[in-house]
């Protein structure tokens, strides 16, 4: 593990100096649209160390074009105000060459919400045009310029990369942190102190993003910012014993995870060699985190033990059929 120069900030109540445990650091991502040529330039440019992703699929751009559609409407009708919410959905309509998502609008009432389609947006695999079809001609919104804005937003996508790649890049770097989720929703995480020089990269790379993000909102506003904050964090008993609760939520979500992958993997009777060794590196890496995080908090964490040993029989289940899998097929050889 890297070694942590030492760090003293000074206690605001007691006007003490005390050591640094590591920094709580959050980010917020707005709606963001990068050429892909410009985000591989940014990471060669700062050295970003996690590959950018490669240009998305036709259909990762309809998706993704789709999605950017939404509209909040207030209407006041008899002194009573109606909010309607007009969005891309899945649709049940399935074709061979045609991808297609509804155009829906709800209405937002006290007990219920009320749904009504608009219209089909589709993508036509063989041309690579959107399509719009199966109109509501009695609805008065502007269903064209809804489409119209789709179109718009998939021949940017096509070219571009969009939040889903941009967030799993800072996600795959702050996981090279040894970082800890601090909720399960969002951004937020506890960064150890050996590990807190590494921050000052996702800064730089996350604002270089913002300056070339090609999103813009229907009203007008404006999408060039992403927020990004770190704060100190005090290495004392309290602070210490919360990062510890923390870490038994964030590793409780991720065993949990693994669970479910695994338990697909078996009843789907997969029996790869290379995904078992991935999955016994995994395996590796979670002990490593509970060894490393056991001395940055100096504490046992022994609460996970149950899941750990429960995650161990799960490998150990998939080792086994994959065992078996190779032994049938050099007898059937």
């Amino acid at each position: 593990m890297l070694q942590a120069e030492s760090l003293m900030i000074i206690n605001s109540e007691t006007g003490e100096k005390e050591e640094i445990l590591g920094k709580y650091m959050y980010y917020s991502f707005p709606k963001m649209i990068v050429k892909a040529e410009k985000l591989n330039d940014i990471c060669a440019q700062i050295g970003f160390p996690i590959a950018a992703c490669e240009i998305p699929s036709m259909t990762d751009a309809f998706r993704s074009a789709t999605g950017g559609i939404y509209d909040r409407i207030e209407e006041t009708v008899s002194d009573e105000t109606k909010i309607c919410k007009i969005y891309c959905r899945d649709n049940k309509r399935v074709e061979a060459d045609f991808l297609s998502r509804e155009l829906v609008e709800e209405t937002l009432y006290q007990s219920t919400n009320a749904y009504r389609k608009l219209a089909n947006i589709s993508l036509d695999k063989q041309s690579g045009e959107l399509v719009l079809s199966d109109v509501d001609d009695v609805s008065d919104r502007d269903i064209r310029g809804y489409f119209e804005r789709a179109e718009t937003l998939f021949g940017i996508y096509r070219d571009c990369v969009g939040n889903r790649s941009i967030e799993t890049m800072a996600a795959k770097y702050v996981d090279g942190m040894h970082a800890i989720g601090i909720s399960a929703r969002g951004h937020h995480f506890f960064i150890p102190k050996a590990y807190m020089h590494k921050i000052s990269l996702l800064e730089d790379f996350l604002e270089l993003l913002a300056k070339e993000n090609l999103f813009t909102y229907a009203d007008g506003r404006d999408a060039k910012y992403i927020s990004i904050n770190s704060m100190y964090v005090a290495d004392d008993a309290k602070q210490r014993g919360k990062m510890a609760r923390e870490f038994y939520q964030d590793m409780g979500r991720e065993i949990e995870e693994y669970q479910r992958r695994i338990t697909k993997l078996i009843q789907n009777g997969n029996s790869s060699q290379r995904i078992l060794d991935r999955w016994e590196l995994k395996f590796q890496r979670l002990e490593s985190k509970k060894r490393e995080y056991e001395q940055i908090l100096k504490q046992d964490l022994s609460g996970v033990d149950e899941e750990f040993t429960m995650l161990r029989d799960m490998c150990d289940q998939y080792k086994l059929q994959v065992r078996s899998s190779q032994i049938f097929g050099v007898m059937a050889a």
